[in-house]
């Protein structure tokens, strides 16, 4: 199972349920791991019976809600051992990133905007690397400004950290924050109404860092408009 670790304080459940939508519908078994301290998805997703820990499928995606790490989650199920293809994680501290056992080598994201709590939610996490990691720096932001990337780079200089060179951003654009609530009233995953680069955006997540291909990338949004 491959794990794709999203990291900082910027709530990220509606970014993630599209990135993992796009897995399922390129035929992955996914996983998404709510391991943040405000459990976005509890109150997002759907769920037949939500207890204090619960496992629920939502258009294909397996969504776990309350657990602590993967040996909890296989307690509950009580399976040997977790039959997925990905697990995405969404957290916000250093003991979930801990204690969900993230290696150097899973896949990072840096997810933030630049209000101060997202950022040192974050930054609390990167202090914590004891390797040298490699991280892509995902941005919600308005301005999209060199100056708040020179900020980040500058909070970070000296931690073991190995920034992709490519930045993610995505804009706060009205549209786009129309059609995520739309989503979550209805509890639908729709990419129609999301503006042209929100949607490159989440290709290039797609293809770069949660890996798949260029073609399983293409199939999956079609399929998504067509939804």
């Amino acid at each position: 199972m491959r794990k794709y670790v999203f990291f900082g304080g910027y709530a990220k459940t509606d970014l993630l349920l599209f990135l993992s939508k796009m897995a399922v519908l390129s035929d992955k078994k996914v996983l998404f791991v709510d391991g943040t301290a405000s459990e976005g998805a509890r109150y997002i997703v759907p769920a037949m019976s939500a207890g204090q820990k619960y496992i629920t499928t939502f258009e294909g995606i397996d969504i776990a809600v309350g657990f602590f790490d993967f040996q909890d989650i296989l307690e509950y199920t009580g399976e040997q051992a977790l039959n997925y293809d990905i697990a995405i994680l969404d957290i916000d501290s250093l003991a979930a990133y801990q204690d969900f056992e993230i290696e150097p080598q899973d896949e990072h994201c840096f997810v933030t905007g630049f209000d101060l709590y997202s950022i040192n939610r974050g930054l609390e996490v990167l202090k914590g690397f004891q390797t040298p990691t490699k991280v892509t720096k995902v941005y919600f932001s308005k301005d999209m400004t060199v100056e708040e990337d020179e900020y980040i780079m500058h909070i970070t200089q000296g931690l073991p950290i190995s920034w992709n060179e490519e930045i993610v951003y995505f804009p706060f654009e009205k549209g786009d924050q129309n059609t995520i609530n739309i989503n979550q009233r209805f509890g639908k995953i729709k990419i129609k109404g999301l503006s042209r680069s929100y949607l490159e955006a989440l290709e290039f997540l797609a293809e770069q860092n949660l890996e798949l291909t260029n073609s399983e990338v293409k199939k999956a949004m079609k399929m998504m408009e067509r939804a």
